[in-house]
């Protein structure tokens, strides 16, 4: 008997000298292939200086390129032109041992068209510890940023209209006073060259007057409204934010009410809910819970029956002082840029169903957090 018999065996050599690998280690090794080609992100494993060791079925279908055309090839066939460096870098980093997560970069397609990615790069260690190759889970975040952008372009637009309905309001009555003044100048002994300026002055006047008025219906929905699920508008606001809840691992909590409706304009509802969830998300930078409640109630105040749509979290909190001002434009406590409009453009969208926004919020320790409620009559 040889002396290490009584060692656990990792596996045997055959008579041509191959390594046979137990079954169930082959068979966890299978379910680990059948993961990685069945994932909806594409998994990429880079060998040697930048060449494409493996090529998953969701690399096919982001990128464009099938396995045969990419293994073998260099990785920065997918580079965006002048990115090279840039992936070059990250490459060398992860080479050295660093592991990048949710990365957000751009990478080209076969066809030549470039979509923005969220990227996890690590690296590939052998069984020595030894780094071997590098590994990319690249996400496709296209529809995402296209939804982000919408959003932001809608925002944009909505205070934009009413910051020109205010102003348009405003030029309004001064307008009026001429447009009078005009009038009564008519009924004056004027010279020829005197009427000729006056009937100048109307024109200009009525054209100030029909851009007073179209700045007025700016902001303004052309169509009807209609009866739309208050569930739907909420999950459409979620998926919006579905990359920041996964990094921040934040947990969703929903409770709905499924005959929930409401006759409205979806885009305005839709830019509420999405304002008052990213303000709960940038308060959970490290994670926490999201709530999100509807309910058919009745109003204690108003006594009128309506939909109540709660957003609560358990981040970080407002104090008293931020709580009086959060409503105003162009107030904000944020560190990243902002306008300082979001719950202003909330509070006038809300108002005009005759709706109001409630909220409370703590920021002690141990029991932070913040609470939005809208409640919208029928």
């Amino acid at each position: 008997m040889s002396k290490d018999s009584g060692a656990p065996r990792k596996g045997r050599i055959d008579s041509s000298g191959e390594l046979l690998v137990p079954a169930v280690k082959y068979g966890l090794m299978q379910r680990m292939a059948a993961l990685v080609e069945d994932s909806n992100d594409a998994i990429i494993s880079v060998a040697g200086e930048a060449t494409v060791a493996s090529w998953n079925r969701a690399a096919e279908c982001i990128f464009g390129y099938t396995e045969q055309e990419m293994i073998g090839q260099p990785i920065f066939r997918l580079a965006c032109a002048g990115e090279e460096g840039a992936m070059g870098v990250v490459l060398d980093q992860v080479r050295n041992g660093r592991r990048l997560e949710h990365y957000e970069s751009r990478r080209r397609c076969k066809d030549g068209s470039e979509i923005p990615v969220s990227l996890t790069v690590s690296p590939i260690r052998n069984a020595a510890g030894e780094i071997a190759g590098v590994s990319e889970i690249a996400r496709n975040i296209s529809r995402q940023k296209r939804a982000e952008e919408a959003v932001r372009t809608s925002e944009k637009l909505a205070v934009a209209g009413r910051l020109a309905s205010s102003v348009a309001h405003d030029i309004n009555n001064p307008l009026a006073a001429v447009t009078n003044l005009l009038f009564l100048l008519q009924n004056e002994d004027l010279s020829p060259e005197g009427k000729h300026y006056l009937a100048s002055a109307h024109r200009e006047v009525s054209r100030v007057a029909h851009i007073a008025t179209q700045a007025l219906g700016f902001c303004r929905n052309r169509g009807e409204p209609v009866w739309a699920s208050i569930n739907t508008i909420l999950d459409e606001a979620l998926a919006l934010h579905d990359n920041r809840i996964e990094v921040a691992g934040i947990e969703v909590l929903r409770d709905y009410d499924a005959t929930a409706k409401f006759r409205c304009h979806a885009g305005e509802l839709r830019q509420v809910i999405v304002n008052l969830m990213g303000n709960a998300i940038d308060a959970m930078p490290f994670g926490g819970r999201l709530q999100l409640r509807v309910r058919r109630v009745t109003d204690g105040m108003a006594a009128l029956p309506g939909v109540c749509i709660t957003i609560a979290d358990n981040g970080r909190g407002m104090s008293a002082g931020t709580l009086r001002h959060a409503f105003e434009p162009f107030y904000t406590t944020k560190d990243r840029p902002g306008t300082g409009l979001g719950l202003w453009v909330c509070a006038d969208i809300v108002s005009r169903y005759s709706g109001r926004i409630a909220t409370r919020s703590n920021d002690s320790p141990g029991h932070s957090g913040s609470v939005f409620r809208v409640f919208l009559p029928h």
